[in-house]
């Protein structure tokens, strides 16, 4: 079965489980790959292999569970982990992660960027209230090789911030700026946590991330299995939105998810309305996950429609993943990637059918380095073929 490795068991470890960090992810023509994807390609795994070393020799042969360093203080126990954060006594807990990443996509020069820096905190000064919070510093190095050209411009957003308060699985009250429940993509959508290095065009053009305002939600455990839940809204001025598209004002949604009872199937529904200078729009979709032996499928679905025109889309992925260690252990922690997309915005010749082939490799824990390449039928403003790869490291 196809365990996620290191990057969901840090989530869940540098999150308090469930929802600190997450909420709780016809063919085309051959093309002949641009001449510079084989130095992109040799420099990604020079920079994953370098990396892993570092990472390995900071921890030689350690026990996952094992703290890399541990001492009493006034404050209580301080200890760190690798790709677990950093543990200030029973309350606080910091850690991170950050990103490079590699594009050379065919009608664009290639670049290497630092992408980001991305620092996490959780406070529960009791039990019943938590606070979370990441910052992202962004656009800290950018590299085009064929022009030699470096460029920076570092600039700190505020991806979350929120308080969670509740005293159980069945009900919580969220207060801040948190991501979109809408699918699975979204729920986790960083680097080091889900399985390519590109996002899907539905879950980047559909909705927004990030909403500012409350949630309710829970689970329950009726005859082993999961439901869980969420309402939210937004009823205050978006916290630092992304200033690429324009932010909704005003929202309301919820999704309800019911699952298996050992996690290897679960089936979702979303549904958001979101209001932009006084015009609404309507989204619903529905997703699913499955998991048997050594693959793992996933899908999403999502239509919008109302009065804005550029938001009348729809659009569905359905993406497997393999344990290649399952055929032979000479891949153990590599993992093959596939992913299908049709992505259509009503009432313009702009739909397009995208593959993205790839693979991952999560050599350790805090370790995820992803490598694939992306072809499509038709080039558009979000759709563009090429390679995409990408090394994060949890801290």
């Amino acid at each position: 079965m196809i365990h996620c490795s290191g990057f969901c068991e840090a989530a869940r470890s540098c999150a308090k489980v469930r929802s600190h960090l997450a909420s709780s992810q016809s063919s085309a023509p051959r093309r002949r790959i641009a001449p510079s994807v084989a130095r992109l390609l040799a420099l990604a795994c020079l920079l994953g292999l370098g990396s892993g070393a570092r990472a390995q020799q900071a921890v030689p042969d350690a026990p996952a569970d094992r703290p890399v360093f541990s001492f009493d203080s006034p404050l209580g126990p301080i200890e760190y982990r690798a790709g677990r954060g950093l543990r200030v006594g029973n309350r606080l807990t910091v850690g991170g992660f950050t990103t490079v990443e590699i594009d050379d996509s065919e009608d664009e020069p290639g670049t290497i960027e630092l992408d980001s820096v991305n620092l996490l905190v959780l406070f529960e000064p009791i039990d019943a209230l938590r606070f979370f919070a990441e910052l992202e510093v962004g656009d800290l190095l950018r590299y085009e090789p064929g022009a030699d050209d470096v460029d920076s411009n570092p600039e700190v957003n505020t991806e979350r911030l929120y308080l969670d308060l509740g005293r159980s699985d069945a009900l919580n009250l969220r207060l801040g700026k948190f991501q979109t429940p809408v699918g699975r993509w979204n729920l986790v959508p960083a680097e080091p946590f889900v399985w390519t290095a590109s996002d899907p065009v539905l879950v980047e053009r559909a909705f927004d991330e990030h909403q500012t305002g409350a949630a309710l939600f829970g689970s329950f455990y009726p005859r082993s299995n999961t439901l869980s839940y969420w309402l939210y809204g937004q009823f205050v001025e978006p916290l630092d939105p992304d200033t690429d598209s324009e932010p909704a004002d005003r929202s309301v949604g919820g999704r309800l998810e019911w699952g298996g009872p050992v996690g290897d199937w679960s089936v979702g529904t979303s549904f958001l309305a979101s209001e932009r200078k006084h015009d609404w729009n309507y989204l619903g979709g529905l997703d699913a996950l499955w998991r048997v032996g050594p693959l793992e499928l996933t899908t999403e679905f999502a239509a919008e429609t109302g009065e804005i025109p550029e938001l009348d889309l729809w659009g569905v992925y359905l993406q497997g993943v393999y344990d290649l260690g399952s055929a032979s252990r000479v891949l153990r922690d590599f993992y093959f990637v596939a992913r299908y997309e049709h992505f259509d915005p009503r009432g313009s010749s702009e739909d397009a059918n995208l593959w993205d082939l790839g693979i991952t490799w999560i050599p350790v824990d805090y370790l995820n380095i992803k490598a694939g390449y992306r072809l499509s039928d038709r080039q558009t403003d979000d759709v563009s073929d090429g390679l995409t790869a990408s090394v994060s490291v949890l801290f």
